[in-house]
């Protein structure tokens, strides 16, 4: 069995060592910071509000309003800021911008690669200034997230109004107030008050807020990475939605496949006498394609007490509710889920149809890989007489070819990704859940996520990377979409302490 090419990108230490500082001065500084979030929650608040008053679903995914206030906001506040239009992606779509800005501690050279000058409020590459000879380079954290959002759907259906962006019975309400304005928000926030309070950070913040997220497109972090707006970043906490204390620092694989079946047309009075149904073989694949659940996965020694944490996580939120999820649901960090997400065939009830495609969405547990998961799929269709032709897919993999005459391609969906993860002892991670022991309680962990979201596109870059931000989960997607205030105000904290610690104090 292969192993995944790249199951994870960061170390158990860090090449990056922050330098020494007292800890009374740190406690020092925590504490105004953290009295400082408190006094401005009414101003995180209301930025969050005017950030979900700004529309911004997608699809259509056109984010050029949200961007610019995002860019002005922060300029206004003196942090440095710049809107990068992507315009080198081919029918990339209207409003396809993202905001990158920049917190530069005044000890690092202006002149040095990735500090601002008067000429580039934020540079094309965000690469931390060179130390002293014989000190180790400072670290470089990037706070990160998304602005758009998903439809809001029917607005009969919503009990306020989906755009409101206010605060009712501590509750802030809105399309994003989960995923994630919020959490933008936050960070936003809290690089100013680290600006505002002076507080010497030993390295920088690069601030990345993107478009694209939410229909998996290549405009937003994938685009940002490309371009190296992140260089020389050492960690990054992305302020997707989580529970409260559990962030995710890993995620299952990412494969989603499109299989187009031919068959033979014919009268349909003959069926099955005559003609082959194009539909008949989808749904024998359909059926042997469950078999996929039984592939054994084996996750490296290493990751297995994360795995077993998220058992734990998972099945203490387990109920008989509507909508709960039932015992068992932690099987889905084992196994290989299947989704049979559309099909579609035939051209009329009295024809026998001559062609049938299905959208399956595979998601693929650490210890297991794609290349694994495919030639298995192959396998298994074959057995019900649907054999796959051999060559490139659409996403430039092989694909071998059968012993059969073919009647079946697969095309392998664009962003694509290995399982991966950031190891629980990164710096980055160590130092954003001791934020969250301390700000919102003393079970806070790391656990896994079983869905996939731009953390890949990161450690795919080498930048270990986790996810936290407020969010009422439930509602995430759906109707009525809130959050609850004092999660807001928390994870401003949260955000504020780990650039504290994981960066460090400058001259202490």
């Amino acid at each position: 069995m292969s192993t995944p090419e790249t199951p994870h990108t960061s170390p158990t230490t860090s090449p990056h060592t922050p330098p020494s500082t007292s800890a009374a001065a740190q406690g020092e500084w925590e504490r105004r910071i953290l009295a400082e979030l408190d006094r401005r929650a009414p101003e995180l608040l209301e930025l969050a509000g005017d950030l979900i008053r700004i529309p911004s679903e997608n699809p259509a995914g056109d984010c050029s309003a949200v961007a610019a206030f995002t860019a002005g906001w922060l300029n206004e506040h003196g942090i440095e800021a710049r809107i990068h239009a992507v315009d080198d992606v081919p029918d990339a779509g209207p409003g396809r911008v993202n905001v990158v800005a920049r917190l530069r501690p005044e000890h690092l050279p202006a002149e040095a690669p990735g500090a601002a000058t008067a000429d580039a409020a934020v540079p094309d590459t965000a690469t931390s200034a060179p130390s002293p000879a014989g000190t180790p380079a400072p670290r470089h954290l990037a706070l990160a997230g998304h602005y758009d959002v998903v439809p809001i759907g029917d607005t009969e259906r919503w009990d306020f109004p989906p755009l409101a962006g206010d605060v009712v019975d501590g509750y802030l309400r809105g399309r994003g107030a989960s995923d994630m304005k919020a959490g933008l928000a936050g960070q936003m926030l809290s690089m100013v008050v680290l600006r505002d309070l002076g507080v010497p950070l030993a390295g920088p913040i690069t601030f990345a807020a993107v478009c694209d997220e939410e229909t998996g497109g290549v405009t937003g972090s994938p685009w940002v990475l490309e371009h190296g707006m992140l260089d020389g970043v050492t960690g990054a906490a992305i302020a997707e939605p989580a529970e409260r204390g559990f962030p995710t620092i890993g995620q299952k694989g990412l494969n989603k496949l499109r299989i187009t079946i031919d068959g033979a047309p014919g009268h349909g009075s003959l069926q099955p006498l005559h003609g082959t149904s194009a539909n008949l073989l989808a749904a024998r694949a359909v059926l042997a394609l469950q078999d996929l659940w039984k592939m054994a996965a084996e996750p490296p020694e290493s990751v297995r007490l994360l795995i077993a944490d998220s058992v734990d996580y998972a099945e203490a939120r387990t109920g008989d509710g509507p909508g709960a999820y039932r015992p068992g649901i932690s099987q889905v960090f084992s196994h290989v889920t299947v989704n049979i997400g559309t099909l579609h065939g035939g051209t009329g009830v009295n024809v026998v149809a001559d062609r049938a495609v299905l959208e399956v969405d595979t998601r693929i547990p650490i210890g297991l890989c794609r290349a694994d998961v495919n030639a298995r799929v192959i396998e298994l269709l074959a057995e019900v007489g649907v054999h796959v032709a051999g060559g490139e897919t659409g996403a430039g993999e092989h694909v071998p070819a059968g012993g059969h005459a073919p009647n079946a391609r697969i095309e392998v969906a664009a962003q694509a990704s290995e399982a991966n993860w950031t190891d629980k002892d990164d710096p980055i991670v160590v130092e954003l859940v001791g934020a969250l022991r301390e700000v919102v309680g003393p079970e806070s962990k790391g656990v896994l996520q079983w869905a996939s979201s731009d953390a890949r596109f990161f450690r795919a870059h080498g930048i270990p990377v986790l996810q936290y931000g407020p969010a009422e989960l439930p509602c995430v997607h759906g109707f009525n979409e809130r959050c609850r205030v004092a999660d807001v105000v928390d994870a401003a904290k949260v955000f504020a302490l780990t650039a504290v610690r994981y960066l460090g104090l400058a001259g202490a």
